[in-house]
Parts: C-alpha cells; structure tokens; sequence
C-alpha cells in the first residue's frame, strides 16, 4: 500500500507529464503553423495591384528581337501561367516599395554573364554566350527602360530553349538566391508563393524532366 505521501507525489507526477505532454503538443502545432504560407498576410491592395499591372508574353522570349510596346501589354489579364507556356519561373517581390531598377540590378549582376537587351530586359548567358534565361521587370511597362523601378521582377527560362536545362535553372536559382539576399525582398516560386523547399525541389524535378525530354527529341 502507498502511503499518503507517496500517493500525492505520483499525482504531481502525472500532473507534471501531462501539462508536458501539452506544452510539446501546442510547439509543434506552433511551428506547423509558422511554415504555412499565410497569403492573408498579403495586403489586398498589393493583390489587386499585381492583378492591374501584368505582363506580356513576348519579355519572356529569350531570342524575342521585336520592339516591345505598351499595346502588347495591355491585352494580358494575368501573370504568364508557367504550365502552359512551358516556362519556368521564379519571382521576387521587394519588402521595401520599388527597389529594383536598371542601376540597382545591374551593380549587383556585375560579375555575371548577361546582356540588357534595347527592349529593355536582362538576358543571362552560359559559357558559351547562349542565352539561358530573362530577368525582366514583373510589371508594366515590363521593362527597365530610364529611370523605371518596381517591386516586383521574374527570372524566367524556357527549357525548350536551353542545352542543359538542369544546370540552367541551377544557375537562375543561384542568381535570385543571391539577389533576394542583396534586396529586401521575398522569394516566390512560379505561383507567387513563398518559395520553400519543397516546391525548389519539385521545380528542380520539372527542369529535369524537361532535360530528358529535349534529350529524347535529340535522339
């Protein structure tokens, strides 16, 4: 038999696990929560700012030598759909108003391989002086043409258009990374999401099935 001592020392034992077993249990529900891409923390403005000021087709063309107007983008009533088009694409979007501009973007792309097309867009090169992929400003006018900033741009690559798409978007990847670190900003994937992991690594997997493919058409 337990004595009365003993017996309140296993209530306050038990008592103990419990509010223990509840403390690890909430954390963990904390930390879910904290991962969770929250789009109402999106102002609406912003939304419906994004859904007024799009983009043309023709920016994402990296061999596109026709002028680009105001015209051709006065018809868009959405961002370019990555699916259908067959595009890959990673978008940042500026914490801090509009901070991306031609002299901002190109003081940090300086050490790399690209070219600033007269439409008004970044064009990156591998090696061999191929294009790989775009950099062009998310909203109208689509361009970086004299003194336009915004807070939103696209780095875009047509797997169609490339040798080895893999290594392509490993190098697009490496380029945003670097330019989300440098501007304060926030790194989404194709839909406009948080960029996480998981959706790098699904990415990734699209660009190697892409690789594959091209290669299978080679053959």
């Amino acid at each position: 038999m337990f004595n009365l001592s003993e017996i309140l020392t296993l209530i306050i034992g038990i008592l103990l696990a419990i509010v223990f077993l509840d403390g690890l249990r909430r954390a963990i529900r904390s930390r879910r929560n904290s991962i969770m891409v929250d789009l109402s923390s999106y102002p609406n403005e912003e939304f419906e700012d994004l859904n007024n000021d799009l983009i043309s087709n023709d920016l994402y063309e990296p061999n596109n030598s026709e002028e680009l107007s105001s015209e051709s983008l006065d018809d868009s009533e959405d961002f370019i759909d990555s699916e259908s088009h067959d595009l890959i694409i990673l978008n940042l979007t500026s914490t801090d108003l509009e901070c991306f501009s031609f002299t901002s973007l190109s003081g940090k792309l300086s050490k790399l391989s690209y070219t600033f097309e007269e439409q008004g867009f970044f064009v990156f090169k591998d090696q061999n002086k191929e294009d790989i992929f775009n950099l062009i400003n998310a909203k109208k006018p689509g361009t970086f043409l004299g003194d336009i900033s915004t807070s939103d741009i696209a780095l875009v690559l047509d797997p169609k258009k490339v040798t080895n798409v893999v290594e392509s978007f490993d190098f697009m990847f490496s380029v945003v990374d670097s330019l989300s670190q440098e501007f304060p900003c926030k790194l989404l994937d194709e839909n406009r999401n948080l960029l996480t992991k998981q959706m790098l690594d699904h990415m990734r997997n699209k660009a190697l099935e892409f690789h594959r493919l091209n290669l299978s058409r080679v053959g």
